[in-house]
């Protein structure tokens, strides 16, 4: 089964109501087995335009990472992140290597 990833691109556009996703959807991502690889608007831009945060979330499975962003539990965490945020979030399976 292939590992799957959440990843996240953003600038906060509305700092007063913004909530980083580490303090508000641990309890979450422990219920659908993800857990948080990146998370940090303190990273070393080493080429490109990155945006402000990098979150990268790795989930059991492809399954579970979809679960996890389709969930109602969820649902109350997007509606803020589209409040508060501009940027991109997308939904990737592990590297698999052929051998």
């Amino acid at each position: 089964m292939s590992k799957g990833y959440i990843i996240e691109n953003y600038e906060v556009t509305n700092q007063d109501d913004y909530v980083p996703p580490v303090k508000t959807i641990n309890e979450i991502l422990e219920k659908f087995g993800g857990k948080f690889l990146v998370a940090t608007p303190k990273s070393t831009t080493l080429s490109g335009e990155p945006l402000e945060v990098i979150i990268v979330i790795e989930f059991d499975s492809n399954e579970m990472a979809l679960a996890f962003y389709d969930s109602s539990e969820y649902a109350e965490y997007k509606k803020l992140y589209e409040r508060t945020t501009s940027g991109w979030i997308l939904h990737s399976e592990a590297y698999k290597r052929n051998n």
